[in-house]
């Protein structure tokens, strides 16, 4: 009897050269005909997430970029200061601190762009961008490989909805995130190098991986849980090769202890690893009541990730003290949050076992592993909740909505479930794609309009989280100390004084002991010539916080008002010692010693000042005071320009 004739293509493998035998598995799915091919769905993509972020080009600074671009000593020196960014912790040029942190890449290209820029913003909000759009490229194309060409409609939707979710407008939107950026920008440069390396065999890719992971690291520590990444990727999905796997998996171990002792080698030189002080004020749980209660609060927080990537709203940029009330494990939230976690770990664990290759199992296990590092559940961190922790495990939520999407146009729409494009093909699943993309990329866009400056950012956050203590603060603190600084009309000035102080008392009332509203406090009110209540404040400060930089020099300006000079001088130099790089004391101290006509010591006190801010104005114009009081015209006139030339350069607010 005639055996049946087989309807099977003939092997094409025989003659090929050795090690593109993935390659040629791979070809047919990723070289699909007509519209959905790799070229043309990477090209959407990035044009979408570039224009859904175009309007953040003129933005200003906002948050963190003040204290690590615009007032930060080493950055606005620019490119000549690279090797010491790459010598000192993240945020040695503001301010000193125990516990830092190590993040030199985004850091260096500050220092250039600053240069560049002429001191602008622009560039860096178009590098954001523009890095950003590559980094969702970089995912789709990922995600394309380790399926291995044969879902490409999933991979596109994913990074699609990566790109477009309103979440992430934190980190696009604000200069400072730079590092989330990188850190997933080289991190899934390194999965795809990975999966080339066991595609080619080249070493060279090897190599290139490996050094892309350590740029990762060096944008930001998150990258570290990539080594467990990496072992899920290559024995469960990508495991043609069990010696090239190993070969990854050791490599990525490698460069990940390189990283951990040049960080530890770095923070130790500069005694900025020698404890893990966290302020209650960064992260409430440190001042929980207890440790049941501290649990519950992490395990209720991390479960609201999941509820802002499903519903993006409200969006905060700020989740601070009473933002997040302590919880117990009979709050509802808590419950909630517990059981979609271990129900999704036990889902995941048993859709491994049962399906092979599960990209399913592989989103949610991608999702619970880069978020478990943000939780707080396991060790504190420096924030109970913020926005841009979600930024890399939104990658796996957004490929299993992604697959759900795709399975459920097979199921209920009857979508060809061997074509890898199903989900693209089908118009009423291509109808929910495009309400979705419409709906997140006008929050997105709408979203990056808070973001312009700080003063546009607290007065859209401050109504949707009235009782967080440091939105309060920093509302108040923008509207003493730089919205009114800009206000010509006296009257106008003090009434916004006076509106920030309102604002001030109520992030005191929030938490009694918040020691740097109490300093703002007694600045407003010296603003405004209320120097008893300004000197009440300073001291309640000092008390909650001896030596305290702020309050300190704000006490030494009620003392200069009142002529008592050398208490100023005093109150200044122990601001200084706190935190040498304090240009405001020196040029305060140059300032008492002006009027106590000691002009030498003046000029010695204002050059310091100058010499760590040659931004800071305020200097400029005690030096002009001194000149001129010496009779040095020259000098007069040459810190006349240089103060106009600093007027012209400063951001509009």
């Amino acid at each position: 009897m005639a055996k049946p004739i087989q309807n099977k293509q003939p092997k094409q493998t025989i003659n090929t050269p050795k090690g593109t035998n993935n390659e040629a598995k791979t070809a047919p799915n990723s070289s699909n005909k007509g519209f959905f091919t790799l070229k043309i769905l990477g090209g959407l993509l990035f044009s979408i997430a570039f224009i859904l972020y175009i309007n953040t080009l003129h933005h200003g600074y906002a948050l963190d970029d003040y204290n690590v671009i615009r007032d930060n000593s080493i950055v606005t020196k620019g490119m000549s200061a690279i090797g010491e960014i790459f010598a000192t912790p993240y945020r040695k040029g503001y301010f000193i601190t125990s516990n830092d942190l190590y993040r030199p890449l985004s850091l260096a290209m500050f220092a250039t762009e600053y240069d560049l820029s002429d001191h602008g913003t622009t560039l860096s909000h178009f590098m954001n961008i523009l890095l950003f759009s590559i980094s969702v490229v970089l995912l789709f194309t990922a995600l394309h490989k380790l399926m291995e060409g044969k879902k490409i409609g999933v991979a596109f939707i994913a990074a699609l909805l990566f790109a477009i979710h309103p979440i992430h407008t934190e980190v696009v939107a604000n200069i400072k995130s730079r590092d989330e950026i990188l850190c997933f920008l080289f991190a899934f440069a390194t999965l795809n190098l990975f999966i080339k390396y066991i595609e080619t065999q080249k070493m060279s890719a090897l190599v290139m991986a490996l050094l892309c992971y350590f740029l990762s690291l060096l944008s930001k520590e998150s990258a570290i849980m990539f080594i467990f990444i990496v072992p899920l990727v290559f024995y469960v999905y990508r495991n043609e090769d069990t010696k090239k796997s190993l070969q990854i998996t050791l490599g990525t171990l490698a460069v990940a202890a390189v990283f951990l002792v040049i960080r530890y080698s770095v923070l130790s030189a500069h005694h900025a690893n020698t404890d893990s002080f966290i302020s209650c004020m960064d992260n409430e749980l440190t001042n929980a009541p207890n440790k049941l209660s501290q649990l519950a609060t992490a395990i209720l927080a991390t479960g609201m990730y999941i509820k802002l990537l499903l519903v993006p709203n409200p969006l905060l940029c700020d989740y601070a003290y009473n933002s997040i009330p302590f919880a117990t494990f009979a709050n509802i939230g808590v419950l909630l949050s517990l059981v979609a976690h271990i129900g999704l770990l036990a889902f995941a664990i048993y859709r491994l076992k049962t399906v092979k290759k599960d990209i399913l199992a592989f989103g949610i296990l991608f999702y619970l592993i880069t978020i478990a590092l943000f939780s707080n559940v396991f060790f504190l961190i420096g924030a109970i909740f913020a926005e841009r922790f979600a930024y890399f495990a939104s990658a796996g939520f957004c490929l299993v909505l992604a697959y759900l999407l795709e399975q459920g146009s097979i199921k209920f729409f009857k979508s060809d479930a061997s074509s890898g494009t199903a989900v693209l093909e089908n118009s009423k699943v291509l109808l929910v794609v495009v309400g979705i993309t419409v709906v997140f990329g006008m929050l997105t866009v709408n979203r990056n309009k808070d973001w312009e400056n700080n003063l546009t950012l607290f007065k859209a956050d401050i109504p949707k989280a009235p009782n967080d203590s440091r939105l309060n603060y920093y509302i108040g603190t923008e509207l003493v100390s730089n919205t009114s600084t800009h206000e010509g009309n006296p009257v106008v000035k003090k009434q916004l004084i006076e509106e920030g102080i309102k604002y001030l008392r109520q992030t005191i009332a929030i938490y009694p002991k918040y020691q740097d509203a109490e300093a703002e406090i007694g600045n407003a009110f010296f603003q405004i010539n209320v120097n008893d209540s300004a000197e009440y404040h300073d001291l309640k400060a000092l008390e909650l916080k001896p030596n305290d930089p702020l309050a300190t020099n704000n006490l030494a300006g009620v003392y200069f008002v009142t002529s008592q000079y050398y208490k100023a001088i005093d109150l200044c130099k122990n601001a200084i010692k706190v935190n040498p790089n304090y240009y405001n004391a020196y040029s305060n101290i140059g300032l008492c010693y002006y009027r106590m006509k000691k002009f030498d010591s003046a000029l010695m006190h204002l050059y310091a000042a100058r010499a760590i801010s040659p931004s800071f104005n305020n200097a400029c114009e005690n030096l002009i005071l001194v000149h001129t009081a010496l009779g040095n015209a020259d000098s007069v006139a040459k810190y006349k320009a240089v103060l106009e030339q600093i007027k012209a350069d400063a951001p509009q607010p």
